[in-house]
């Protein structure tokens, strides 16, 4: 039972702080709205906490939220937390807008000397609610909510060639993420990007048809892309943290699954990266060559048994600092690129790297701190 005690509150909920509740309404199965109703806002009453509820009403709009709100409130100085009914794309929505507007703003890359990080403290609402389970939070996220630390969340940057376009309304519409065409686009995650089979399987299930399935969805999508048989063209290089600054290559030109990931989970028992920690910082590797399909299967069914997929000798597993992909693939289809559950169509004859963002430094995107 939780007190309902205010001297019992964790800091992040006391009285000196703005509490935002967001809730994604169209996030999974669409339960956040019934969840907030039934179960979040009669809790938070009787704790009589003030707070502001903010419903989405597009995509957009917990980026609209991040610009109008959190980020002048956080350059203000106010103390903030934000309880956010969501799914992945929530998060990344506040820590891609949140870093890329910051970094706009100053010309030497770094945080305004008045910044308060928003404290984020997740609803897990999605459909595999990846950072949610990695971070233990989806066990008990109202336990969480009121006994839970806020952490700092760590980040990586993915930079696009130039022309690659944000993939939107299940698929039909194309958005620039950059300033112009000629300009490189950049995007902020926290839980995985992705090329081949995996970015193509979230990128062909995003559709309501799809969402209605469920955790099923995945399967469904994996499944007829394994039916297909394609295998992903292209030059993939990366290097290691403790590496000299010189690039290694993957062996030969055909790929099946490529990951970087900063997660243990992607979904409750599908654990990608069985040596990540909770919000650790590390930024790991996991690549699939070419395999018949059956062998491709089995290595995947590995990893719902505590991620034994990674002893497979068929696996590449390691921990980078930087991935850089070099596309062969003539149809656009075979160059969809997964960040955080969005998806980005990179130009033809593009390319796309991942970069690991350090702890502390000048470098350094730690913009938002997650309950954990």
């Amino acid at each position: 039972m939780i007190a309902k005690s205010q001297d019992t509150l964790p800091p992040h909920l006391l009285p000196d702080r703005e509490i935002h509740v967001i809730i994604s309404i169209l996030s999974g199965r669409h339960k956040a709205q019934e969840y907030y109703d039934q179960t979040l806002k009669p809790l938070l009453d009787s704790h009589h906490l003030q707070y502001s509820t903010h419903k989405t009403a597009s995509a957009q709009t917990i980026v609209e939220l991040t610009r109008s709100l959190i980020i002048p409130n956080a350059t203000q100085g106010v103390k903030q937390t934000i309880i956010l009914l969501s799914g992945d794309g929530g998060i990344v929505d506040i820590v891609n807008t949140l870093t890329t507007d910051l970094n706009r703003a100053n010309d030497d890359l770094r945080r305004p000397s008045v910044f308060i990080k928003p404290v984020v403290a997740l609803i897990p609402m999605g459909t595999a609610n990846a950072l949610a389970w990695s971070s233990k939070i989806a066990q008990d996220a109202l336990g969480v909510l009121f006994t839970g630390t806020p952490k700092s969340l760590p980040s990586f940057q993915v930079t696009f060639s130039p022309g690659s376009k944000l993939v939107t309304d299940e698929g039909q519409g194309r958005e620039s993420i950059a300033e112009s065409d000629s300009d490189k686009g950049i995007m902020y995650g926290a839980v995985v990007a992705s090329w081949g089979l995996h970015a193509s399987l979230v990128a062909m299930s995003d559709t309501a048809e799809y969402r209605k399935h469920g955790l099923e969805r995945f399967g469904m999508a994996a499944a007829e892309l394994l039916k297909n048989g394609h295998v992903y063209s292209g030059r993939i290089q990366w290097r290691k943290t403790t590496d000299p600054p010189e690039w290694r290559e993957v062996a030969g030109s055909k790929h099946a699954y490529i990951l970087t990931t900063m997660v243990s989970n992607l979904e409750e028992n599908f654990q990608i990266s069985p040596a990540t920690k909770p919000v650790d910082g590390s930024l790991r590797l996991v690549h699939i060559g070419p395999e018949p399909v059956e062998d491709i299967l089995r290595i995947l069914g590995l990893a719902y048994q505590a991620g034994k997929h990674v002893t497979d000798p068929k696996v590449t597993y390691e921990e980078i600092e930087r991935l850089r992909i070099e596309f062969d693939e003539e149809d656009e289809l075979w160059r969809m690129v997964c960040v955080d559950g969005k998806i980005i169509a990179v130009n033809q004859g593009g390319w796309f790297e991942v970069r690991w963002l350090p702890r502390s430094g000048i470098d350094a995107r730690r913009v938002v701190e997650l309950v954990c």
